[in-house]
């Protein structure tokens, strides 16, 4: 596997996952480090290459591409992404907003015989129509489209300079994408910008601003983005006194991110740019959405056939199970629509519920319901310029960074696949369906049972039925590790006695009991190994506890899962206290077992 498994539809879901974490928490979460050379241009904003490609590899095929596994470097990186349909620019780059400070760019607008107030009211203030420069452009024009999404770019330049150590070829040479442009008019700051790209062309500069008195033209060129002009004009004086630059401003000038910080204060807020827009607009989902919320909408699915089709539609509930299902496993939120269709497909067709056909209508009620998202669709490709040999749709689907965030505490996902299959799944194998989807771990309290049966249930050779001893197999298996200090302890507290039924057993002419985890320690229950998640028992009451056949209720009664009937209350120690978040689970967990037998 390696960058031409990565799909258009990966990096839209790596781009989208960027925008959502932020740049820095991004970088960090999937260990990459800020871009140097090359970055991807998106809807105005900027991405970085390599991480932007390891996470879409992710999104596409299931793997993660770490910053070691690009073997043939940034450029071929780009490439790839290229070819996909984006726009990759090289230079030093960097997105200043989130990782590096801003410099100060002191820009002088120019007086009337220089045009200045014209050319910035052309260029800056009512902005170039990218497709009046198209014809100049040159190799510039895809960074142009994917900069300015609305067709109207912002731009300002500078005529070179043959010094080489003065204030204007310092802030030439050292500028940077990221830096805060301000403009200086008549003694004071009129405006601010940011930089968004930087490059030289004299031919741009003259389609935009024409040649100077000198048959010069502004050549060194800032593309320029959130542009605001102050309402009231910020006396330049005090500013330029305390960066040390003589008044009044003269020359193009570059103070460091400390300098800018040191007179901020003097300057005004900064006002905080719009969220970028997506090409596809995501149904509104409340800004915190809460695990009610999330149960709510899950029991609230469309699952009918139109009207004259009886048949109830499994897609919807089945492709959240399955999502759960990745989220319990510790599996990435979004998967390729290939793995999807083959996964949950082949079920649907398997179990006889419905056509495997997983129609799109589906999709989009959960999107509706802002339970799912969708990237790389017809649509997402028809708003891209046509290129050559662009790859054919291949979706990345998926939940929404809300609901996978809410599904990873292990009792919201547990009231999750309740809620699925008692409101939606009734009708089916229910033990057989969580087994085919990968959730066979919630068929007992410690998760374990089920993998341990498998291994018994392995069938005999006729090689391993000879006479003699019973045959051996090997096998490879890893195990949970407890701490046996908490299991002796809370056998100490109690004696050894059964907190269920006060039987303390002998063997071999020592006390024996059992410690068993009230949350199990194995997936997809994740419980801690600590004292106020367990119990001790005798092992036929662990047993029972454990295969969800009792379960303690709100009072403290230990109940019969099937039929409710109570076998006494808890016995409990002051020195151990249990938690009743842990006794919750439990009991959930033991509501889901008795739907299941149904």
């Amino acid at each position: 596997m390696g960058l031409g498994d990565i799909t258009r539809a990966g990096v839209l879901a790596a781009v989208d996952e960027c925008r959502h974490l932020g740049r820095e928490a991004f970088l960090r979460r999937y260990g990459f480090g800020q871009a140097t050379t090359y970055e991807v241009l998106f809807d105005g904003h900027r991405y970085d290459s390599k991480a932007i490609a390891g996470v879409a590899h992710l999104y596409s095929v299931g793997s993660l591409l770490s910053a070691d596994d690009f073997s043939g470097g940034a450029r071929t990186v780009a490439r790839r992404l290229r070819a996909l349909g984006f726009v990759v620019t090289d230079g030093t780059v960097t997105d200043g907003s989130d990782q590096v400070a801003p410099q100060m760019v002191l820009q002088p607008r120019g007086g009337s015989r220089d045009r200045g107030p014209q050319n910035f009211a052309k260029s800056v203030r009512h902005g170039i129509r990218v497709a009046d420069i198209t014809g100049v452009l040159g190799d510039q024009a895809d960074v142009f489209t994917a900069l300015y999404p609305k067709g109207v770019a912002r731009l300002w330049g500078s005529t070179p300079t043959t010094q080489v150590n003065n204030e204007k070829a310092k802030a030439l040479r050292k500028r940077r994408v990221g830096d805060h442009v301000f403009f200086y008019a008549e003694n004071h700051f009129i405006a601010r910008a940011r930089i968004l790209h930087l490059f030289n062309s004299p031919s741009v500069a003259r389609e935009v601003w024409g040649n100077d008195e000198d048959s010069a033209t502004w050549e060194h060129i800032m593309a320029l983005g959130d542009v605001e002009e102050f309402p009231t004009p910020v006396p330049a004086a005090p500013v330029l006194q305390r960066l040390n630059v003589p008044v009044p401003l003269r020359s193009l000038t570059l103070r460091s991110a400390e300098d800018y910080r040191r007179v901020s204060s003097l300057l005004p807020v900064r006002r905080q740019a719009a969220s970028p827009p997506t090409r596809a607009p995501r149904p509104a989902v409340p800004a915190r959405l809460s695990p009610r919320d999330l149960m709510d909408r899950m029991g609230s699915l469309t699952t009918r056939r139109p009207p004259g089709n009886s048949a109830q539609d499994y897609n919807q509930p089945l492709a959240l199970l399955w999502a759960v299902s990745r989220i319990a496993a510790g599996k990435p939120r979004l998967a390729s629509w290939s793995s999807f269709h083959t996964e949950v497909g082949s079920l649907l067709a398997e179990l006889g519920l419905s056509d495997p056909q997983l129609t799109e209508e589906s999709f989009r009620q959960l999107e509706e319901g802002g339970l799912w998202e969708v990237h790389g669709t017809a649509n997402d490709v028809d708003s891209m310029p046509h290129i050559e040999g662009l790859d054919a749709p291949q979706p990345v689907v998926g939940l929404t960074h809300a609901s996978a965030e809410l599904l990873r505490h292990p009792l919201t996902r547990l009231e999750a696949v309740i809620m699925l299959c008692r409101t939606h799944l009734d009708r089916v194998d229910q033990r057989t369906l969580l087994s085919r989807v990968g959730l066979s771990g919630y068929a007992t309290a410690d998760g374990l049972l089920e993998e341990d049966e498998d291994d018994h249930n392995q069938g005999v050779t006729s090689k391993e039925r000879m006479d003699g001893p019973t045959a051996r197999r090997q096998s490879v298996s890893s195990r949970l590790v407890r701490n046996a200090a908490i299991a002796a302890h809370v056998k100490e507290l109690h004696g050894h006695a059964c907190q269920i039924c006060e039987t303390r057993l002998q063997y071999k002419r020592r006390p024996y009991s059992e410690a068993a985890h009230i949350r199990g320690l194995g997936a997809p229950h994740d419980g801690p190994d600590e004292l106020p998640n367990l119990l001790c028992l005798c092992p036929n009451h662990h047993v029972l506890f454990d295969g969800l056949e009792i379960y303690i209720d709100v009072d403290g009664y230990v109940r019969w899962t099937h039929g409710g009937a109570p076998l006494g209350r808890l016995r409990r120690h002051a020195d151990h206290r249990i938690e009743e978040a842990y006794l919750r689970y439990h009991r959930t967990l033991c509501e889901l077992h008795r739907l299941t037998q149904m």
